[in-house]
């Protein structure tokens, strides 16, 4: 597959907009400009700062069994802000409110709270964003708070983690997280860099500081240190599938495996037939590094299997006709071999979803050509079909927004080429996230990326608009009545 450029066009009107803050960014990383966003902040509420009170709550556990009895005022700021202290030092995290009870959960390794999806609270670094207009988990730069004095001694260098969210946070609303200092005399206010209610201008971060953030402060934002699949051992992986087993949709358990895919670094044509066999002796599995086709693989051997040694052997029946490792068996062709030889676990969904939205492209494949290019030899290729013309159809980017609603989510899909003697030039997997976001996961080989990751479904669009040469999408749905071949 050829490298995909990722709307890395939006660093020009995008970063030429306001005060010069182009000589902040990092030249190996990009910048989406997401408009001037209203500043506020919160933080962990501590009951000893409240005083005392006849009135007393009672806080629950996620079972319905007692915690404690707080006092009231802390009770109902912590159902708005979400984390807090207790007077014997415990922190809570608020679930629900129960009658006149509150449901919370003790949160254990993390001081200061718990945000979305259990990301650990740091203050001076965590925001709560709108989901619908912000990913949660994205990097931010907001260069208002470059040089702010931290608690620390440091200064901050306008860097964040979009890892909370809030009822009251809606798109054009922005929450700094201030630890246990307030929203009048926290280090933003005194420095003078942000004020209450102040416009910022909000950029999401991708490439080179996209991951410098993220490993600089995973240590810090990680709950229960959950592994991502490029850093899991085989007995990772046993236990991985083990808990994915309560998943009963293969839609919903490829969305859960693809998401701990996100971050795998990008690296193309990294997987062959081992050692020892021309004319592609790279491993047959490696999670450490996947390009686009393999991280859909990887995923699809994971969401079929129960265990390590049965994902290897499942693996192998996705990436070979019949299952035969060969190179001249391989499912080179995305369209033409991969997704019929997958027949018992993927049906083409094109013509469902796009119903008179299609168009049609023919092509020739010629697998001969293509693997005497390779260094295959003319005795090796006895049993590869001779040229074949094809013709698909799928649904044009023009068209593509309409189907939007249509996708429930751990869809294959594959980007269209104008580009002779291929159908695909790219593949990724739909996502749908708890805020109804449509998201193309994919593993990009943009030299600003160079990784797994997620992107809203209409901004990946907005970018196949603008390309020459891709021009469309075929979609694929994995079967639930799958029968794995013997």
């Amino acid at each position: 597959m050829r490298k995909l450029t990722i709307f890395f066009f939006i660093f020009n009107f995008m970063v030429l907009h306001a005060q010069n803050y182009e000589k902040m960014f990092d030249p190996n990383s990009y910048y989406l400009y997401q408009g001037k966003i209203k500043a506020s902040f919160y933080s962990i509420i501590d009951e000893n700062q409240f005083a005392s009170s006849r009135q007393k709550t009672v806080l629950l556990n996620n079972n319905g069994n007692v915690i404690i009895n707080v006092k009231d005022h802390f009770a109902q700021r912590l159902a708005k802000e979400g984390n807090g202290r207790l007077l014997d030092g415990r922190v809570v995290n608020f679930t629900k409110r129960v009658n006149d009870k509150i449901s919370c959960k003790i949160v254990e390794r993390a001081p200061f709270g718990l945000g979305i999806k259990n990301f650990k609270l740091i203050p001076w670094r965590t925001v709560a964003v709108d989901p619908h207009k912000i990913l949660i988990g994205s990097v931010l730069f907001i260069p208002q708070a470059v040089g702010m004095p931290l608690p620390d001694g440091t200064f901050h260098d306008g860097y964040f983690l979009a890892h909370d969210a809030g009822k009251q946070i809606k798109e054009e609303h922005i929450d700094f997280f201030v630890g246990f200092q307030n929203g009048t005399t926290n280090n933003f206010i005194k420095s003078g860099k942000i004020k209450n209610l102040q416009d910022v201008d909000v950029y999401v971060v991708g490439g080179i500081m996209d991951r410098v953030i993220r490993l600089r402060f995973s240590r810090q934002f990680r709950w229960k240190n959950t592994k991502r699949t490029w850093e899991m051992t085989a007995s990772d992986f046993n236990q991985l599938m083990a808990d994915g087993k309560k998943i009963k949709l293969i839609k919903d358990r490829i969305q859960y495996y693809s998401e701990l895919g996100k971050g795998t670094p990008y690296l193309i044509f990294n997987m062959g037939e081992g050692p020892h066999n021309d004319p592609d002796p790279d491993p047959l599995m490696d999670f450490g590094r996947t390009d686009c086709m393999l991280f859909c693989e990887h995923t699809l051997a994971l969401s079929v299997s129960n265990n390590y040694s049965q994902m290897f052997d499942n693996l192998q029946k996705i990436r070979y006709k019949n299952g035969k490792i060969s190179y001249t068996l391989r499912n080179h062709f995305t369209i033409a071999d991969w997704l019929p030889n997958n027949n018992w676990m993927l049906e083409d969904i094109t013509e469902d979803i796009g119903k008179g939205l299609t168009k049609e492209i023919i092509k020739k494949i010629d697998r001969k050509g293509t693997f005497k290019d390779n260094g295959v030899s003319e005795s090796d290729l006895n049993d590869t079909p001779d040229t074949e013309t094809m013709k698909v159809k799928y649904i044009p980017t023009k068209n593509l927004l309409k189907i939007k609603n249509k996708l429930q989510g751990g869809e294959i899909v594959s980007i269209i080429t104008t580009i002779p003697g291929v159908f695909s030039i790219h593949m990724g997997i739909i996502a749908v996230d708890e805020w109804g976001n449509v998201i193309f996961r994919h593993a990009s080989g943009s030299k600003r990326v160079h990784e797994v990751k997620d992107v809203k479904f209409e901004e990946y669009i907005a970018e196949l608009t603008r390309s020459k040469s891709r021009i469309g999408m075929i979609f694929m749905r994995a079967k639930d009545d799958y029968k794995i071949p013997q």
